[in-house]
């Protein structure tokens, strides 16, 4: 078993998809009701509004966690594209950075050492 890639409800697909294009730095597949965002590693980000009754959209307890090589970059070029992120705190093994997409999810990118 491999990890292929990571679905996000939201009923804000527009502005989700706006976010990630800047957050990930590539633009999405185009899709009726989704956005597939293909990452380096052959794997996926893609967002989708419900299809069934019940999906949650909003961000709940979960934190999608991403690596950078450099926070310091990285958080200045969100900033320069009007995305709020936290101060840098250290953790074991690297430092963290964390913000919130439009639904509320968290979002920490990580640099580690």
């Amino acid at each position: 078993m491999r990890y292929d890639g990571t679905m996000l409800m939201t009923e804000q697909l527009e502005a989700c998809r706006a976010f990630y294009r800047d957050l990930l730095g590539v633009d999405s597949e185009p899709g009726a009701g989704w956005a597939n965002f293909p990452l380096a590693d052959g794997t996926f980000l893609a967002l989708h509004t419900p299809w069934r009754p019940g999906m949650t959209t909003t961000g709940g307890s979960q934190v999608l966690l991403l690596r950078v090589d450099s926070l310091t970059a990285e958080s200045a070029r969100l900033t320069a594209l009007g995305i709020e992120c936290s101060e840098p705190h250290e953790i074991p093994g690297g430092a963290v950075v964390t913000l919130t997409d439009p639904d509320g999810r968290t979002i920490q990118l990580i640099e580690r050492t």
